[in-house]
């Protein structure tokens, strides 16, 4: 199981407290007295940055004056930088739904300004806020683009932040040994250029990784290196995780004289900061506290630990934390000999397990107690414990036979659910082949037909265009005409050329030969910039990765798609610009392309969008998916799939 860590002195922590208050203080009574002008808003921005650093709440207040002054000063150069510490403040909150509605706008502010510091910024945040989504793939992608972005730019002080990312990236794929390669090399570049936020994220997790590997000596020693610096610095979040995951070492290895320094020392940061943790590490904290009085034998105190913090799971939807209280929860009640509450709680463990397992953390509803009926389960314990004192020995056989049932029952009832699911799973999938089949068939014969199309414009109506023309250049020098009549000649010959020219481009545009000749990527850009020099749309072109060709059929399916959105785009968005990004990762394939135009309701154009219908039958057929996501500032269509 994976952990999380950090690490601090509680000296350290106070006197550091105490200068960092004293700072605040002496910036709120600078503020009252200012002029409202941009030396202002700067201050505002300190003011609640250093809140930032223990209390959230008051962070919003602050940023809400700051905007208000923004906006009646016009300064619109701060716009950027308002929107990225609504990003920190709903991240140190654990709200990544909200942290990323503000880092995508902010993404878009740095794009209009030109300013690639601000956007490689804005593309690290999105990769921690996809890691922490779980959305693998575009953590991935955004992972590459901010690494991309600072060494393109020379961002050195963002430096370690990008190798600590790609060490949680490694990390989280169970590659630890590139973790570690990357997390030292944050850690040395983070020291370098004194950037203390990546170099706590660096030391985070090269720990975190030797904790994974068992290695407990070389990560107790970088989260105390961790807990050190988080004290100094006055990173109370930071210090509180570094204590968690030292805690952690020393259950894992009955070490309880540090056990107990590190409980004592977590307790004071937390009740401290009790606003600043999030639910997660209130409720880690409150297992630990239970694992230290469970090692002193303090069974009553454990209860009351474990209890508040099942309390806090359930109150915050926290499915994860709640298996490993009802698992602790479940050794406790063993350890006082209350077999039928043990019982109780392993039923709970049980049955969060299987939500986790079955994937559905989004249809988890926390009251468990209905869901599951324990509520029956307790009037029939209660029922049971009241004749306990006569039937002892009568109930703990039955107690026996009924938990033997319960297992068997159980693994029953897995066996079905399996065997469910594969038969489900292989209807799903003959219906996906039969639907692929079909998508096939009807591609492959539109692109026979667009083909035979070419062919017959291009040698046919174009061979007999271009007869008439050499016909007429013949007739021009042996016809004596006017001068009126020459003229109305000489342009007969000129509109020719251009019929020639329109059915040769056309004939282009069904089946390009350089599709064929040169591959998709140089293509895609000749078509770019001959669409940017053939209408009032200026169209940006950028490929990654894309040195290796393609399957034919795949190229040809997504040049088809990129035509469609472009000319959609060309006729309905009302746009200026649009951006095409065509990027291969090992054997993922990414396409996006953006535009500022007006935008579109999505949901009413998936109902009766014809030219949406064919892509989503092309993206169909490449077995891949699709999000669009449009307002009045623009549209963005992200399609991705594999090959193999």
């Amino acid at each position: 199981m994976k952990k999380r860590i950090l690490i601090l002195t509680v000296f350290a922590f106070y006197s550091f407290g105490m200068f960092s208050q004293s700072k605040l203080d002496s910036m709120l009574r600078k503020l009252p007295v200012m002029k409202e002008d941009t030396s202002k808003i700067k201050l505002l921005f300190a003011i609640e940055d250093e809140y930032l650093k223990t209390n959230p709440d008051s962070t919003l207040y602050y940023l809400n004056i700051s905007d208000k002054l923004i906006k009646k000063l016009k300064a619109s150069k701060y716009d950027y930088d308002y929107n990225f510490e609504l990003v920190k403040v709903f991240h140190a909150k654990s709200d990544y739904n909200k942290a990323l509605k503000y880092t995508l706008r902010s993404n878009q502010i740095a794009k209009n300004n030109r300013n690639m510091l601000q956007e490689a910024e804005s593309y690290r945040t999105l990769f921690s806020l996809y890691q922490n989504l779980g959305k693998t793939d575009l953590a991935i992608k955004y992972a590459l683009y901010s690494l991309k972005f600072s060494k393109s730019v020379g961002d050195t002080l963002n430096l370690s932040i990008n190798y600590g990312n790609l060490s949680r990236l490694y990390f989280e794929l169970n590659q630890f040994k590139k973790a570690i390669h990357y997390g030292e090399k944050g850690i040395e570049s983070g020291k370098k250029y004194k950037n203390i936020k990546g170099l706590l994220i660096c030391i985070n997790n090269t720990a975190l990784t030797y904790m994974n590997m068992n290695e407990n000596a070389k990560a107790e020693k970088l989260f105390k290196s961790q807990l050190a610096i988080a004290n100094k610095e006055n990173f109370p979040r930071s210090s509180s995780k570094a204590l968690i995951n030292l805690c952690s070492i020393y259950i894992q290895t009955a070490d309880k004289e540090n056990l107990k320094k590190s409980i004592a020392e977590l307790n004071i940061i937390a009740s401290e900061n009790n606003s600043v943790l999030s639910t997660a590490d209130r409720t880690i904290i409150k297992k630990l506290n239970a694992h230290y009085h469970i090692f002193n034998n303090n069974f009553k105190q454990a209860d009351v630990e474990l209890n508040d913090g099942i309390q806090m799971a359930i109150n915050d939807s926290l499915p994860s934390q709640l298996l490993n209280l009802y698992y602790l929860k479940t050794n406790l009640k063993y350890a006082e000999h209350k077999y039928y509450e043990a019982e109780r709680y392993g039923s709970k463990y049980d049955s969060v397990n299987i939500i986790i397992n079955d994937e559905e953390m989004s249809k988890f509803s926390l009251d468990l107690e209905e869901k599951y009926k324990v509520e029956k389960k307790d009037k029939e314990i209660l029922l049971l414990e009241k004749n306990q004192i006569k039937q002892r020995t009568f109930i703990y056989s039955l107690a026996g036979i009924a938990m033997g049932l319960l297992i068997f029952s159980f693994l029953l009832y897995k066996n079905y659910r399996a065997r469910k699911k594969i038969n489900d799973q292989e209807i799903i999938q003959l219906h996906q082949e039969k639907k692929i089949d079909a998508t096939q068939n009807m591609i492959q014969g539109e692109e026979q037909e667009r083909t035979r199309l070419a062919r017959d414009l291009h040698d046919g109506l174009g061979g007999i265009l271009t007869g008439v023309k050499f016909q007429l250049n013949s007739m021009k020098g042996n016809v004596i005409l006017s001068e009126e009549n020459a003229g109305t000649f000489t342009k007969s010959i000129s509109q020719i050329d251009n019929a020639i020219a329109e059915m040769r481009r056309v004939a282009h545009n069904m089946m390009p030969e350089a599709l064929l000749k040169f591959g998709l990527d140089e293509t895609l850009k000749s078509y770019c910039d001959s669409v940017s020099q053939n209408s009032e749309l200026t169209v940006s072109y950028q490929s990654f990765g894309m040195e290796e060709r393609l399957e034919q059929t795949n190229e040809i399916v997504l040049y088809r798609i990129v035509q469609e959105l472009l000319n959609n785009t060309i006729k309905h968005a009302k746009a200026t610009k649009s951006n095409i990004q065509l990027s291969r990762n090992g054997n993922i394939i990414s396409l996006t392309v953006e535009d500022n135009g007006k935008g579109f309701d999505v949901n009413a154009i998936k109902k009766n969008g014809i030219g949406l219908s064919n892509i989503n039958h092309r993206v169909e057929y490449l077995n891949g998916k699709m999000d669009i996501q449009s307002d009045s500032k623009g549209t963005s269509t992200h399609i991705e799939f594999e090959i193999t």
